[in-house]
């Protein structure tokens, strides 16, 4: 709570550059080179995805008793600091782990579970509607014209009409997560009291045809129902497969169909790579202004009849643990893994370049980024590995980037100075 030039009872946190840190079991805690410690910011367990502040008090000793009044002091610690110098009494977040709660502590676990939870649904809600929202689609269905905008309003004129017919306004709160992995969404007082539901439901990609349908199914209540696959339950083969409501089984690559004949290309240097789903990824160099490119290599294709068969081509494949992805932000989401052989021959090697390609779902997915090339790693002579960020994957729940549990707060307080130096 004390700073270096604030009052003895001021907080301030501090940030890593030209600070000394000291990892507390998974916690860390960092030192201003005067040796007077104050708060920070730090990650703890990275299943947690959780922030943690530490208030370290130098001051309030009498407090100290307080932190094991709860009923759960085994979370009290006393931790060492400063070469042994300064001594604190540290609460840390309560954890079940088969101790014992106080009643108190026990309701406020069960309120904190109900919480997360309920974040979790709205969480992964917003997630199955990221590739639609914020979007219109015009939707000729018969004599009606529809402008459907997702998350705002609904719109019709009929061919014998000029006018236009409110057909609701969003209700966000109404939104709801189905136990099928779809989504309704419901839209109010529209004209001559019309009210919308939206039916999100699983099915498989069938281009820009677009699965839609419309029908009243009662007096001025319309239905209009959405097909694609990232409003399906992945429960088969480990989340590699799901059903739609016919029974047909439909693949985890169907995530990856609107990507279909899509390029995405990235300079990096001298060099610029190119990936056009499915088929390859090239490696060129821009001459004459952008006309030429000299020189052009394959770093990896399907061949013409993987090409049409490229849901079997890709895999579920769990994130890798290298000391560099280790010190990346915590994440448990797992990756669409293909790979891409056939490539140019490497001088090097001998043999034809390959590429394995990753696709992700970003943690920024919320903003709603384009697909993009996100990295390109040369792991040995012309092998690579790129990771593609796409928010087409994040409907799945395997895929999408863990929540943030957001902030716990540890309490530490000094022993009296008499105490230490005994």
């Amino acid at each position: 709570r004390r700073s270096l030039h604030s009052g003895p009872r001021a907080a301030r946190s501090a940030t890593a550059a030209g600070l000394g840190g000291m990892r507390i079991g998974s916690a860390l805690l960092i030192q201003a080179a005067s040796g007077v410690w104050v708060s920070a910011r730090a990650r703890f367990v990275a299943s947690l995805h959780t922030n943690y502040v530490i208030n370290l008090d130098f001051e309030s000793s009498a407090s100290k008793a307080s932190l094991a009044d709860d009923g759960e002091a085994g979370d009290v610690k006393e931790m060492t600091f400063a070469g042994g110098k300064r001594k604190f009494k540290c609460k840390l977040p309560s954890r079940p782990h088969g101790k014992r709660f106080s009643a108190a502590g026990a309701a406020m676990a069960a309120r904190t579970k109900e919480s997360d939870v309920a974040k979790s649904r709205e969480h992964f809600l917003k997630a199955k509607l990221v590739a639609v929202a914020d979007s219109c689609w015009k939707v000729p269905k018969g004599d009606w014209t529809y402008d459907v905008c997702f998350g705002r309003k609904i719109v019709g004129h009929h061919s014998a009409s000029d006018r236009r017919y409110s057909f609701g306004q969003h209700s966000p709160e109404l939104d709801e997560l189905r136990p099928g992995g779809g989504v309704r969404q419901v839209y109010l007082a529209g004209s001559s009291n019309r009210t919308s539901e939206i039916r999100f439901v699983c099915g498989a990609y069938m281009g820009k045809t677009r699965t839609f349908s419309v029908h009243e199914e009662s007096s001025n209540y319309f239905v209009f129902t959405v097909t694609g696959p990232q409003f399906c339950r992945w429960r088969e083969n480990g989340g590699e497969q799901a059903r739609d409501h016919k029974g047909n089984a439909v693949a985890v690559a169907s995530l990856l169909e609107p990507l279909r004949g899509s390029c995405f290309n990235v300079t990096q240097g001298w060099w610029t790579y190119e990936y056009c789903y499915p088929k390859g990824l090239t490696q060129f160099h821009m001459q004459g202004n952008n006309k030429k490119r000299d020189p052009e290599y394959s770093l990896g294709s399907l061949s013409e009849d993987a090409a049409a068969s490229a849901l079997t081509m890709v895999t579920v494949k769990k994130p890798s643990v290298s000391p560099r992805e280790r010190r990346s932000p915590p994440s448990s989401h797992r990756t669409l893994k293909q790979r891409l052989g056939h490539g140019t021959k490497c001088d090097e090697t001998g043999r034809p370049r390959a590429t394995t390609m990753l696709f992700q779902c970003p943690s920024n997915w919320q903003a709603k980024p384009s697909t993009q090339i996100a990295s390109i790693h040369e792991g040995s002579l012309c092998e690579y590995e790129v990771t593609v960020h796409t928010t087409m994957l994040c409907g799945h729940e395997k895929f999408l980037p863990t929540l943030p549990r957001g902030k716990e707060t540890i309490q530490c307080v000094t022993e009296p100075v008499e105490e230490q130096s005994g």
